[in-house]
């Protein structure tokens, strides 16, 4: 066939209704929504909310509602979603968000990163410092102030950071096992063990300003996030809630034998206890002042730690390990072996390193908390006790009941 006589009849043919060689996209049904995502990865900071980039739009490309749609989390337990779309970073780690609206859906790549502007320890023991009287006790207080506590001269020793000395001895009660600082670095509070009382030291005059007397022998204490209300636990098997600005008992509950470790989670509305002599943990709902459920974990448990988001607690077992639980199912996640086993804990401020204290093995392991892999043993010999952090996480210190006080750097 004539080349012209041939593209005369397709363009014929074309023009009668033949196929087309690019099909135009069907035009949507009406009342047909569809999901818009206008990134597919999204970068949240621990501790923050954002809400995920994906709507809703109609067939005119009009955005609306996000009615219908569900969102839902994978396993890796770092983030929240809520029906809103507004997503809570819990803790560091990637995720997937799927989103739904009917047969469609979308899924979107979600990494919680790590705070930035603070650290950790490199490991190294910078400087050691000598100390009498069983140093046990330690706390850090955002201005750099060390205290530590001594348990035979019945004093709280100071020092500060810079210098990393402790020159300076505070008299309290009897066998002080315990110190924590507020958040303005104003008072500190120390459990007096065999006075029976939580001594009040102004850190402005260092001195033993007020006591609150408590039952039995108090081993711990810790403020509640907002610095409103001190909680004790100790021998007399209760939680004692105190009023920080009254300085009275408003609360006190009973739990199990020998409660000891205290962590708190971020909403100030979940405290967790461990209670030593029965191998279980206290799970306090503070909202109504309740035991909300109690965990057998079994052992000998002493310190305590939450993971930020509240996902997963960290049982310091004295018997050799700690345990890793989930707090969403109750159940247990596994355990880190600790040779010595584990005493005291504390996580480093940004959230990269857990820090623990083998009492019979003389060393302190720093652990990598989400894989459990230990990252380096820091021998001390002696027997270290418990730790404190300096605020922007370049030194941990550590007390030692042998004698002396390690600040690693």
């Amino acid at each position: 066939m004539d080349r012209r006589l041939l593209a005369a009849w397709l363009l014929a043919t074309v023009g009668c209704g033949g196929a087309s060689p690019i099909d135009p996209e069907p035009e949507p049904e009406p009342g047909t929504k569809r999901l818009v995502a206008t990134a597919t990865t999204v970068h949240v900071p621990l501790g923050s909310k954002v809400t995920l980039p994906v709507s809703v739009v109609d067939e005119n490309g009009n955005v609306t509602s996000l009615a219908g749609v569900t969102f839902t989390v994978g396993e890796q337990l770092v983030a929240d979603v809520s029906d809103a779309g507004l997503l809570s970073a819990l803790e560091p780690g990637n995720d997937t968000v799927v989103v739904k609206l009917g047969e469609d859906s979308v899924a979107i790549q979600i990494v919680v990163d790590y705070p930035d502007g603070i650290t950790h320890p490199q490991g190294v023991v910078g400087s050691t410092v000598e100390l009498g009287s069983r140093p046990f006790g330690a706390a850090v207080s955002s201005q750099g102030a060390v205290l530590i506590t001594q348990l035979d001269a019945a004093t709280v020793a100071r020092g500060v950071l810079s210098g990393q000395t402790l020159g300076t001895s505070i008299p309290v009660g009897a066998v002080p096992t315990d110190v924590t600082v507020d958040a303005a670095g104003t008072y500190a509070y120390v459990t007096n063990q065999f006075s029976s009382n939580i001594g009040v030291i102004d850190l402005g005059t260092n001195t033993q300003v007020a006591t609150i007397p408590v039952s039995g022998d108090p081993f711990r204490v810790r403020l509640s996030p907002d610095g409103s209300s001190l909680f004790v636990t100790g021998n007399a098997d209760s939680l004692f809630i105190i009023d920080v600005q009254s300085r009275e008992i408003t609360g006190r509950l009973g739990i199990g034998l020998d409660a000891n470790g205290l962590a708190i989670d971020r909403t100030g509305s979940l405290l967790y206890v461990s209670n030593q002599s029965d191998g279980t943990i206290s799970e306090v709902d503070l909202t109504h002042n309740t035991v909300a459920r109690t965990i057998t974990v079994g052992g000998h448990p002493q310190e305590l730690v939450l993971s930020p988001g509240g996902t997963l607690l960290f049982v310091a077992d004295e018997t050799g390990s700690i345990q890793v639980w989930s707090l969403r199912d109750g159940s247990k996640r596994g355990d880190i072996a600790v040779p010595g086993g584990a005493f005291a804990m504390a996580v480093s401020p940004d959230w990269r390193q857990l820090y623990v204290t083998s009492a019979q093995g003389g060393a302190v392991y720093l652990l990598d908390w989400k894989s459990g892999a230990v990252l380096k043993t820091v021998t001390t010999g002696g027997t270290p006790r418990r730790i404190g952090f300096a605020a922007n996480g370049s030194t941990a210190v550590v007390a030692n009941e042998g004698g002396w006080v390690d600040f690693i750097e």
